[in-house]
């Protein structure tokens, strides 16, 4: 970054990463330009609009400019809120990620989604922003604990379902090989995420027609995430376990309305086994509120609905979303998301119920 220029960093990160990596990565940036440090305890709560306007008003008043660049050093959260700072300042000046988890590696910093959330669920308010570049050393993420490890590998887990099943056999041996932190694991991670995401957005960039097909597991998984947020705050679930908690539910829909077969829901559930991930409900979310956030979903408005209908992305098959490559999302019955919803409260371990069928 010394050659780009700039009279400002702007470093937006949180006060985890700040404490483990901070002194060495500011130290290199102060050496090309001044640094400002906007630092927030770490959870999804960074992502409020009351935080984007704490962070704008803080860079303009030490002195950001045009000229200056905003510098996502974290985890997805942080690069969302960055991203979002950085889109909105000046009408949009340039962004850098650093990501030092594997959710963000793997997944929010390929995307040019910049956004918050509102009261009422999960990204509601953004816009989107290409970032300058992303800067990535395999080294940050080995510092991971497990559970957040595993939470990008959710997300690839994901691609692999919904856009690369080819690749769930490497997937499998992956995960079964137990170390998941060496470079030769992140890096074919890192390089499957890319292939992925890059074969559904290379014509969408702004993930509003293939694109959503990365969305896969996210109606169900945004809102068990968010609520359980509200009551465990950083103990509640990672990003990406509540997206495979999201991708078992969605397996049993697509199951209940003729989709997928009881070996491809099998499929989901071993990976979410291998990846440590309970098909439970967490005990302090109640399938109503998972509901209410679900009538919200961020999706609303891509696909006519009715109010009793929510439009998700569902597999026919893996690999293959029902609808089409230019709007991969279905019409699905509120009432047949809840049932679903309702059996993963009092599921056993393994769960082997029968879901929507």
């Amino acid at each position: 970054m010394a050659g780009y220029d700039t009279d400002q960093f702007v470093v937006v990160t949180d006060d985890h990463v700040l404490a483990l990596h901070g002194e060495a990565f500011l130290s290199g940036l102060r050496r090309h330009a001044p640094v400002q440090v906007l630092s927030l305890p770490p959870g999804d709560a960074m992502k409020s609009v009351l935080h984007l306007n704490s962070h704008l008003e803080k860079a303009i008043g030490a002195g950001a400019t045009r000229r200056s660049v905003v510098v996502a050093f974290g985890g997805g959260v942080v690069g969302n809120l960055a991203g979002l700072t950085a889109a909105t300042l000046y009408r949009g000046i340039r962004l850098v990620h650093v990501p030092t988890t594997t959710i963000a590696a793997m997944d929010s910093v390929l995307s040019l989604k910049q956004t918050v959330n509102s009261g009422h669920g999960k990204n509601h308010i953004g816009t989107y922003h290409a970032p300058e570049a992303v800067y990535l050393d395999v080294d940050l993420l080995r510092t991971l604990d497990d559970k957040q490890l595993r939470s990008g590998l959710c997300e690839a887990a994901k691609n692999c379902l919904a856009i690369r099943p080819e690749a769930l056999p490497v997937l499998r041996t992956r995960l079964a090989g137990g170390n998941l932190s060496s470079p030769d694991v992140l890096l074919w991670l890192l390089e499957e995420s890319l292939t992925a995401k890059s074969s559904v957005t290379g014509d969408d960039a702004r993930e509003q027609r293939s694109g959503l097909v990365l969305e896969y597991g996210h109606t169900v998984g945004h809102a068990v995430e968010m609520e359980d947020r509200r009551r465990r705050g950083t103990d509640g679930l990672s990003h990406g376990e509540a997206v495979m908690l999201g991708m078992l539910a969605a397996a049993r829909i697509s199951r209940g309305i003729g989709g997928l077969d009881d070996r491809a829901v099998a499929e989901h559930d071993e990976l979410a086994h291998h990846l440590g991930v309970s098909p439970k409900l967490p005990d302090a979310v109640t399938p109503e509120a998972v509901m209410d956030v679900v009538r919200v979903d961020n999706k609303r408005g891509y696909l006519p609905v009715s109010g009793e209908e929510a439009a998700m992305v569902l597999l026919r098959e893996l690999g293959h979303p029902y609808g089409s490559r230019d709007l991969p999302l279905t019409a699905v019955s509120l009432e047949a998301v809840k049932d679903v919803v309702t059996d993963m409260v009092r599921v056993p371990e393994p769960w082997h119920g029968s879901g929507a069928s």
